[in-house]
């Protein structure tokens, strides 16, 4: 039973992603911006805490962008997808990074009547940009 939702949830995801399909060809984490980053940090520890920090900090910032749609608060909902657009992009996370610069605009315009299917696909690109970010520290451990 739990492989068919999780399975269900994959082909909601594809689902929505297609209905964006500015977004489809963009790549979770930009290896060569994580890797550019660590370098020039130069120091893995310190690199370490950069990136709890950035997890940290895009965790509550999806939480407030969640909240701002539920009280259909389009400054707050522009103000924190702005704060994880750059984040995300300052780390590599380009698809994250990309659509909260879509909901920014949304944002902006100051109705943010649009379908939840957004804020889930969101939500899913965090959980893979945390994936991709284990698997390219592993890869950094081993080295």
């Amino acid at each position: 039973m739990v492989e068919n939702i999780e399975t269900k949830a994959i082909i909601d995801i594809s689902t929505i992603v297609q209905n964006y399909p500015e977004f489809a060809d963009l790549p979770t984490l930009n290896v060569d911006t994580f890797q550019g980053l660590r370098q020039s940090i130069d120091d893995d520890l310190a690199f370490s805490d950069l990136v709890t920090i950035y997890l940290n900090s895009a965790e509550n910032l999806l939480e407030e962008i969640q909240i701002a749609f539920a009280n259909q608060d389009p400054n707050q909902f522009s103000l924190s997808s702005h704060s994880l657009k750059s984040t995300s992009a300052s780390i590599g996370a380009v698809r994250l990074s990309q659509i909260c610069k879509y909901l920014e605009h949304v944002g902006k315009t100051g109705n943010i009547n649009i379908s939840s299917d957004i804020l889930h696909l969101l939500t899913n690109e965090y959980e893979q940009v945390i994936r991709a970010i284990q698997v390219r520290v592993i890869e950094f451990m081993a080295e």
